[in-house]
């Protein structure tokens, strides 16, 4: 049950993004998908595994005890809480997917087909129509690309043994897809897939899959100078936020950048001010504070928030129970790779379709597992 939630939720959500030609999707997609992480890990039931209690116990400890610590010194809106802790919140449901060999690998390849022809299309579509300035310039199939190619792209390469002798035609797709989306980050995971896939083993082959590195190398600048506007390295957004970062934390002692700040610590209003451009992202309690979300880069939100030594927690949490899971040496660090270079620029870890790519992941059937019970829940070819 568990996994026809899961496959069908990205497939109808999907679907709906398809027809949704003037936004990214005409449903809440991100707080549905959030929904559908929960729901599928309460339909799992089970207790977490021994190799992933200790994780468990300890994000439920964290968040609890900076909740409490919140409401007593810096009374502050729960959404900005949530927004705040939510890597931490994830890793709970996340235990309960380690080992549990819920997904088929059958339909969760042909899900990813699916997925790949939507995202071409929506993406394709809305390019040439240009039917408003978001959806003709950065098109989603269910919100911002930033995060949700991130899954795509995770999904691939978890998969991409299964997808057989047409696996590099489905990557094409894929290039083609973040091609179009205009996304810096992806691109930049999308180079991070490309040694996975096809350069982690040194043979004569790797020779000419290096010419189509050096390609996407070339698409990844092109990306890069069209999107900063040739106003230099200032009109970069993400550098403007390693300033603000900077001015942040100048005075900070050393244990600050270990522990992070108090929760839900805002940034100054100096710093506000200069960000006032992105007053979406601003206090959902609306009295003008900004908190770490504004920054953009998770590496930058986490180590203000959480310090180093909470993002190592995040980290060491995909690494083991992706080792455990049976994943390789090779594969743990590509995964890791291309969820890092999004935390460069967007959310990562904090993102429900990182959550969600490292569920699948650790709740897939392994290959040499026989498969003959397997749910079918998408009968295509």
């Amino acid at each position: 049950m568990s996994a026809r939630v899961f496959f069908y939720s990205f497939l109808l959500i999907g679907l709906v993004g398809l027809f949704s030609p003037l936004s990214y999707n005409v449903l809440p997609a991100n707080a549905m998908f959030e929904c559908v992480l929960l729901v599928c890990a309460a339909l799992i039931v089970k207790i977490p595994k021994r190799s992933v209690i200790a994780f468990f116990i300890g994000s439920v400890l964290y968040v609890g005890i900076s909740y409490v610590l919140m409401l007593l010194f810096q009374p502050a809106h729960i959404l900005d809480f949530a927004q705040a802790y939510k890597a931490f919140f994830y890793i709970a449901p996340l235990c309960l997917f380690f080992g549990a060999n819920v997904f088929s690998r059958s339909s969760a390849v042909k899900l990813l087909k699916w997925l790949l022809v939507m995202f071409l299309a929506k993406y394709a579509y809305s390019i040439a129509l240009d039917l408003t300035p978001r959806m003709g310039s950065r098109p989603g199939l269910y919100v911002e690309n930033n995060f949700e190619l991130i899954f795509l792209m995770l999904m691939f390469y978890i998969l991409r043994n299964d997808l057989g002798r047409r696996m590099v035609l489905w990557f094409a797709v894929l290039v083609a897809i973040i091609g179009l989306s205009g996304s810096r980050s992806s691109v930049l995971a999308l180079l991070v897939l490309f040694y996975g896939v096809f350069l982690n083993r040194l043979t004569l082959r790797t020779f000419f899959y290096m010419a189509g590195l050096l390609a996407l190398g070339g698409v990844a600048v092109a990306i890069f100078v069209l999107r900063s506007d040739g106003g230099g390295i200032q009109s970069i957004d993400r550098y403007n936020f390693m300033m603000v970062f900077l001015g942040e934390v100048a005075h900070w002692p050393a244990w600050k950048f270990l522990l992070g700040s108090m929760p839900l610590t805002p940034l100054s209003s100096y710093s506000c001010q200069s960000l006032s451009y992105y007053e979406d992202l601003f206090s959902f309690s609306g009295d003008g504070h900004c908190y770490s979300v504004i920054l953009h880069s998770y590496f930058l939100r986490a180590v203000f928030d959480h310090g180093i030594l909470g993002l190592l927690f995040l980290l060491t949490f995909m690494v083991m129970a992706l080792k455990k899971s049976g994943y390789s040496r090779i594969e743990v660090v590509v995964v890791l790779g291309i969820v890092c270079s999004s935390a460069l620029s967007v959310s990562a870890m904090n993102s429900v379709f990182v959550s969600l790519a490292l569920a699948l992941a650790m709740g897939l059937r392994r290959p040499m597992e026989a498969q003959p019970h397997d749910t079918q829940p998408l009968q295509t070819q």
